[in-house]
């Protein structure tokens, strides 16, 4: 004999299917907040790393417009300029004498174009910023570039060269 089920009965659901929807949802509305959180942390990380590349690039050409800047004193011959460059712990050091000299050598102190820095170092410390740059110097006139090695540091808002050379 079969027996069929009775049409006025409606089978029962087990507790326990009802249970594994709300962890079902409840594991997917977690991943989804992880996943939300986790997109924000890395955009704001992203966010903050071009904001120090962006300082950073900032910082090189405010460098490398010393270093123009330099490169123009000596073009005029304008040591007086030249030596405003300096940090003030630095002019002391490096006397006017010295950038007259220096200046001398015409072929040295043309028209530039631009600076291209191949090395920077920095050292921080609790009062001030230093940086160890090398790099060429490069001519409107397209002869070869020249090589250089500087020493700055930040005073305030600007970078004063401590020396300068030319290997």
């Amino acid at each position: 004999m079969v027996v069929y089920p009775n049409p006025t009965q409606h089978p029962t659901q087990s507790q326990s299917s009802g249970g594994a929807r709300c962890l079902l949802i409840g594991l997917v509305v977690l991943v989804l907040a992880t996943l939300l959180c986790c997109g924000l942390v890395v955009g704001i990380g992203a966010l903050g790393g071009w904001s120090l590349f962006e300082g950073m690039s900032n910082e090189q050409r405010m460098i490398e417009q010393v270093i123009t800047q330099f490169m123009e004193a000596g073009q005029r011959n304008d040591p007086d300029a030249a030596l405003a460059l300096f940090a003030d712990s630095a002019q002391t050091k490096v006397r006017r004498t010295d950038l007259e000299q220096l200046f001398a050598d015409r072929n040295r102190f043309r028209a530039v174009s631009t600076i291209s820095i191949s090395e920077f170092s920095g050292q921080l410390s609790l009062d001030e910023i230093k940086v160890q740059i090398s790099g060429k110097i490069n001519y409107v006139d397209g002869s070869p570039p020249l090589s250089f090695s500087a020493q700055l540091i930040r005073q305030g808002n600007q970078w004063r060269l401590i020396q300068i050379d030319f290997p």
